[in-house]
């Protein structure tokens, strides 16, 4: 949704990542903490997709979460601000 808001067109999600990392992490407008937990996010999805027989235990789930919560308000901001990159 950030992307698209910012008319930033990608179509692959390795582009998306990308191009996240080039407007929204190198300006700073995303610090490099929760650059690094999208990472692990997105990596996680990854390895649980596409990996038979593989689940994460609840308390990996638990212990992301309020950084996730986190990242999604700062995302949500940057929406709502709607200035251009």
């Amino acid at each position: 949704a950030l992307l698209i808001k910012h008319n930033i067109k990608t179509s692959t999600h390795k582009g998306a990542r990308e191009k996240f990392g080039q407007f929204f992490v190198k300006t700073g407008k995303i610090d490099r903490y929760m650059a690094k937990h999208y990472t692990d996010l997105f990596d996680k999805r990854s390895k649980k997709d596409y990996t038979d027989f593989f689940d994460y235990e609840e308390e990996t789930a638990t212990n992301l979460l309020p950084t996730t919560k986190q990242f999604i308000k700062r995302i949500e901001v940057l929406i709502i601000e709607g200035k251009t990159v």
